[in-house]
């Protein structure tokens, strides 16, 4: 049984509950990504303290980010294995078995209408969508 910590108004509650983590999907691999829906974009350079200034005091070597550096490197993740909404799917299905269920609610298939072509999971850049062999 795990303890979760809730903070509220600057006083630590212990609550002890049972915590039952979501169950992992795999990672998507890079076969399974489609970049040509990413756009090209170089890395951030973050700034660097020069040689005199790392010997004589104990700042960062390295500097952070700020906001705008920060949300651009954030636009450039991939989300491998993660659906992020982009209606793709939704888009191609020819039998209509894709389900919008709404906003941060992802998908769902309705497997009476599905023929299992695929095209879904070939269309899906970030390789949420995985077709598997159904056994009688």
């Amino acid at each position: 049984m795990r303890i979760c910590w809730i903070g509220v108004r600057r006083r630590q509650y212990r609550h002890r509950r049972s915590y039952q983590p979501a169950p992992k999907h795999e990672p998507a691999t890079f076969e399974r990504l489609n970049t040509w829906y990413y756009t090209d974009a170089e890395k951030t350079v973050r700034p660097v303290l020069d040689i005199i200034r790392r010997q004589s005091t104990f700042d960062e070597v390295v500097g952070g980010l700020d906001e705008s550096n920060a949300l651009f490197e954030a636009r450039r993740c991939l989300s491998c294995g993660n659906c992020f909404e982009c209606d793709n799917c939704y888009g191609v299905c020819p039998d209509s078995a894709v389900i919008k269920l709404g906003a941060g609610k992802r998908f769902a298939f309705n497997y009476d209408y599905c023929k299992g072509c695929g095209l879904c999971a070939e269309e899906c850049p970030c390789g949420a969508i995985v077709v598997e062999l159904e056994e009688k």
